[in-house]
């Protein structure tokens, strides 16, 4: 895999000021609708359950897409393991609608199965990170690592955003070049940023 270099100038060429501080919106609109910061889990078919995995993956947050989650986890003929992932789903849909608390109670119904469990501490990550409470979601982040996440682009990227909160750049810097190495995409993120702030927009 060819390495990506970045310098702090090319990650962070913003509006900075005398102390370098950096305001980052809660995992940036365009992060909130992709499947970069959260881990929604497939679910084959055309039920309420597929609806909710495709709810999740999409970033949808509206009441109607929520009730497809309950109805399908009211389904007594889902299977263990579409139910556990709706649970997750479910989750990252609550946290899309800014729902950290609610959003928790259902990602620790989740943490029942196996399967799942490396997921249901990412996305609980997300819901410390919306709640501020930064060192927790750090920890949920690394713990999502131990569990075997597939996606640890997602991870170094929330990661990075943590250590950002906490004003510590360099392990943000740090954390984020590993996020673009397994996903070049991510970079598009830092190329946008760079350009609303040139505008004056951001």
């Amino acid at each position: 895999m060819c390495k990506i270099i970045l310098s702090r100038e090319n990650l962070f060429k913003f509006n900075m000021k005398e102390n370098y501080t950096f305001n980052f919106i809660v995992f940036f609109t365009f992060f909130l609708i992709s499947s970069y910061s959260h881990a929604a889990i497939t679910v084959l078919g055309k039920g309420d359950a597929t609806l909710c995995y495709h709810g999740a993956k999409f970033g949808y947050e509206n009441r109607s897409i929520i009730n497809k989650c309950k109805n399908a986890l009211n389904d007594n003929s889902l299977s263990p393991k579409n139910k556990a992932a709706t649970y997750v789903n479910l989750g990252i849909i609550y946290n899309n609608s800014s729902q950290p608390d609610k959003a928790l109670l259902t990602l620790n119904k989740g943490k029942e199965y196996d399967g799942v469990r490396s997921e249901v501490a990412l996305n609980s990550g997300n819901s410390y990170y919306l709640k501020r409470n930064y060192n927790k979601a750090l920890k949920l982040y690394e713990k999502s690592f131990e569990l075997g996440i597939k996606d640890k682009s997602a991870v170094f990227f929330n990661i990075g955003l943590v250590y950002e909160k906490l004003n510590n750049i360099e392990k943000a810097i740090f954390h984020y070049k590993k996020a673009i190495e397994l996903k070049p995409e991510f970079l598009t993120y830092f190329e946008k940023k760079v350009q609303l702030v040139q505008l004056g927009k951001w």
